[in-house]
């Protein structure tokens, strides 16, 4: 739960994160090990970052890019967590807001959002890519490599894989996962469909290594996203992912969010430290 406060000034606004162990969550990142997920960090701090631009614009605003985000510790359960969210610099119809969640005074997350003018447009939906053969791998067959699970596995299948290089994997995108709660947003959060594009590449790299499937992941570093378009509802995302550099421990990836050839959201580098890997049953 999250409780709203009073706006520290006109260009600051702060809000506070409530984190227990029976949240939603817990289900899924990580069964046993549960850490919030820096997706959902991320989506609430671009919610926030829009609504102190749009106090600067004295209109609607929309988060358009992500120049950078810093993971800097997990957040668990018992954690009550603080965001404060500031605007650094203003150039025209551009706001650029610095957006922090710490837990007693210690950062967690670090991130710094790019703003514009008007209401996050809602798009129409686009032709989606639909396939007509066989996936790769099947739902059933992401879940043996990720330590993820319902309801925050969120990669349906892979179609394609060059081991340590490239990955195409979907995403069937519609209202009805509860992460998304009682009354769901006009659009798809971007920060969920980014998390997406991070397991896509996690199962890229255990697909690289042997099928070992790992114990823990955490997001790193996440640079120069680019949100292209808002995603609708009722319709199937492809995660077009390679692999830029690749370590024992660690992963870097780059590429698209596509619907059918149209690239929604862009993503320059995220890196992903990876924990301890367990070799999987009959691997």
């Amino acid at each position: 739960m999250s409780h709203s406060e009073i706006p520290c000034a006109a260009t600051a606004l702060r809000d506070q994160l409530f984190v227990s162990g029976t949240d939603l969550f817990a289900l899924g990142h990580y069964p046993g090990n549960p850490v919030y997920p820096g997706a959902l960090m991320l989506d609430r701090m671009l919610i926030m970052a829009a609504a102190l631009a749009g106090q600067a614009f004295g209109q609607e605003a929309w988060a358009r890019r992500v120049k950078r985000v810093q993971y800097l510790g997990v957040v668990v359960p018992g954690d009550v967590v603080g965001l404060d969210v500031s605007i650094v610099e203003r150039d025209g119809d551009q706001v650029t807001c610095l957006a922090v969640a710490h837990v007693q005074g210690n950062a967690r997350v670090q991130a710094t959002i790019v703003c514009v003018p008007n209401a996050e447009p809602v798009s129409a939906p686009l032709e989606c890519d639909v396939a007509s053969e066989a996936p790769a791998l099947t739902h059933p067959d992401i879940a043996r490599l990720l330590p993820h699970r319902y309801p925050f596995l969120l990669l349906d299948t892979v179609r394609s894989f060059t081991p340590r290089e490239h990955i195409l994997a979907t995403k069937v995108i519609n209202r009805e996962s509860p992460i998304l709660g009682a009354h769901p947003p006009a659009a798809y959060p971007a920060s969920l469909a980014i998390e997406s594009f991070g397991q896509a590449g996690v199962t890229l790299f255990c697909l690289s290594q042997d099928n070992a499937s790992p114990a823990q992941v955490l997001v790193g570093l996440m640079r120069d996203v680019t949100v292209h378009r808002t995603i609708p509802y009722d319709t199937v995302l492809t995660l077009d992912v390679r692999i830029d550099r690749l370590r024992s421990n660690a992963v870097i990836f780059g590429g698209d969010i596509r619907i059918g050839e149209e690239s929604v959201i862009h993503v320059g580098s995220l890196v992903v430290m990876i924990g301890p890997e367990q070799p999987l049953a009959g691997a």
